[in-house]
């Protein structure tokens, strides 16, 4: 008995060590539902070509805005946790469900009209978004703060737009070797940062419009085109191109202020004063995308 004794105590020794050699499986943290429902935007959103002066709660959806929707979220310590995007078609376009661990997050979100890019999305503080062409369309965005806690998260979001736009009127006939209509915004935007909702300047976006057979010999022609910088003055060039690429006249406007949600028209001759490129054009601030407004003479 006294010879077994040795060998149990060693086969124990083993066994010991053996067991605490394996690797022990935490368990996983908890996460909960978390979901965001976009609505139908600000009730001060007003729809872009509409003469009211307040966008419909019922029948104005996100799909009548936008083509997708973005979604970003950190955590509290500034780290990309998840993206989502949406597009319209989707049969749940406008409600984003996650699932999220307990603690403080950021969401940014933002629909566009048209694809849009994003750069430095790792990073809570410079993450922007960038149009997907040469020039922007109809943007919304917003910035939730919101705690997830022992239970699961449905909140309501209102996207505000932060674009503004330019409407061009031609006054004068467009001539039949017309091909197509260029409008320039120069010191437009070229992003615009999550985290602030602020604008970075300083570029050229181009817009082109294809005229069709009707549109020539036609006046009062009405070019409209999104603007993102809303915080200084761009400069407006406007260009009319032949087939062959060749220019027919231009027009340059300059100090033109747009503002978030509000309409600037210009209306003038592009072609009557072709030599004189600095020649005037009527300019009026829309506030609420109608027919009122101040006019300023350049």
């Amino acid at each position: 008995m006294k010879k077994v004794l040795p060998i149990l105590s060693l086969a124990l020794i083993l066994f010991a060590c053996k067991k605490s050699n394996k690797t022990e499986v935490q368990p996983e943290e908890k996460k909960y539902n978390v979901s965001f429902t976009v609505a139908d935007f600000n009730q001060e959103v007003v729809t872009l070509g509409k003469t009211s002066s307040k966008v419909s709660a019922i029948g104005d959806t996100l799909k009548n805005h936008s083509d997708n929707l973005y979604y970003y979220v950190y955590n509290s310590a500034g780290s990309l946790v998840n993206t989502i995007n949406q597009v319209s078609t989707s049969a749940t376009y406008g409600t984003v469900s996650d699932k999220l661990p307990s603690g403080n997050y950021t969401v940014y979100l933002a629909a566009t009209k048209g694809s849009a890019g994003v750069i430095n999305v790792n990073e809570s503080n410079n993450a922007a978004i960038y149009p997907g062409g040469g020039y922007w369309n109809d943007t919304f965005y917003k910035k939730v703060t919101f705690t997830v806690g022992t239970t699961d998260l449905t909140q309501s979001v209102r996207l505000d737009r932060v674009v503004g736009g330019a409407e061009v009127t031609l006054t004068d006939v467009i001539p039949s070797n017309a091909y197509k209509i260029t409008i320039l915004v120069q010191n437009d935007a070229n992003t615009i940062r999550l985290s602030t909702g602020s604008w970075e300047v300083g570029v050229t976006k181009t817009k082109d419009f294809i005229l069709a057979a009707g549109d020539k010999g036609q006046a009062n022609k009405k070019f409209f085109t999104h603007i993102a910088n809303t915080t200084s003055s761009v400069t407006l060039n406007i260009r009319c191109y032949d087939s062959n690429n060749g220019l027919i006249a231009e027009k340059i406007v300059n100090n033109v202020n747009v503002f978030k949600n509000k309409k600037t028209l210009l209306t003038g001759s592009l072609f009557n004063n072709a030599t004189n490129p600095s020649a005037g054009f009527t300019v009026t601030v829309n506030p609420i995308w109608d027919v009122s407004g101040t006019t300023i003479t350049f």
